[in-house]
C-alpha cells in the first residue's frame, strides 16, 4: 500500500479509499472500451439516452452511474455485467466488475 494511500485511509477510512478505487476502475473500463469502439462521449450518451455531460462525470470520477444507466451502458459497449466481488487487481476483492 502507497504512503499516501494509507495516510489517506487512516483519514477517510479504508472503505472510502475502497470505493474511490472502484468508482475509478469503472471509469476506466467505461472509458477505454468507448475509445477502442472509436466512440465519442456524446455517441455513448445517445445510446443510453442520457446527457453527454453524464458520461464525462462517470469516466472523470466525478459520479457513480446508478445501477440502471451502468446497465445500459455495459449494453451498449458490449461489456459483460457481472458482479462478482473480485476484479484483476484485487482477487478477493469487494467492487464489481463489467
Amino acid at each position: 500500500m502507497s504512503d499516501f494511500r494509507k495516510k489517506y485511509a487512516d483519514i477517510v477510512g479504508e472503505k472510502r479509499v475502497d470505493y474511490l478505487r472502484m468508482q475509478g476502475y469503472f471509469a476506466a473500463q467505461i472509458k477505454k472500451r468507448r475509445r477502442e469502439l472509436g466512440w465519442s462521449q456524446q455517441q455513448l450518451a445517445d445510446l443510453i439516452g442520457k446527457p453527454n455531460s453524464t458520461i464525462g462525470r462517470i469516466e472523470a470520477g466525478l459520479t457513480f452511474p446508478g445501477l440502471d444507466t451502468l446497465y445500459d451502458i455495459s449494453k451498449a459497449l458490449n461489456i459483460p455485467f457481472v458482479i462478482d466481488g473480485r476484479n484483476d487487481h484485487n482477487p478477493h476483492g469487494s467492487f464489481a466488475k463489467i
